[in-house]
């Protein structure tokens, strides 16, 4: 079992990560996009990764975005692991290209 993230360093990996927030024992996110299209293959990057990472977030599509929350089941918060699928999940925005 993995240790549950203390709120100083999950605080400090917050003020690292550019699209991530706490909510309710969760690090969450929104993504938008211009339509459904890039909204369906963004999710599917996500999805293709919780399977390669063997870390399942819970993924909402939507017309024009993509929410995700992580945390880990089994703690019943959030771990080292939420954050590494987090920085990855960004990293996989960081390479959209916005025009």
């Amino acid at each position: 079992m993995a240790e549950l993230i203390e709120d100083e360093e999950l605080e400090q990996a917050l003020d690292e990560l550019q699209i991530w927030s706490e909510l309710n024992g969760k690090l969450t996110t929104r993504v938008e996009f211009d339509d459904y299209r890039e909204t369906v293959f963004f999710a599917n990057t996500v999805f293709s990764l919780a399977e390669e990472e063997f870390h399942h977030p819970e993924v909402s599509v939507q017309y024009g975005a993509v929410e995700i929350d992580l945390w880990s089941h089994e703690e019943d918060g959030i771990t080292e692991k939420d954050l590494e699928m987090a920085k990855k999940i960004e990293e996989k925005v960081g390479k959209i290209n916005w025009d």
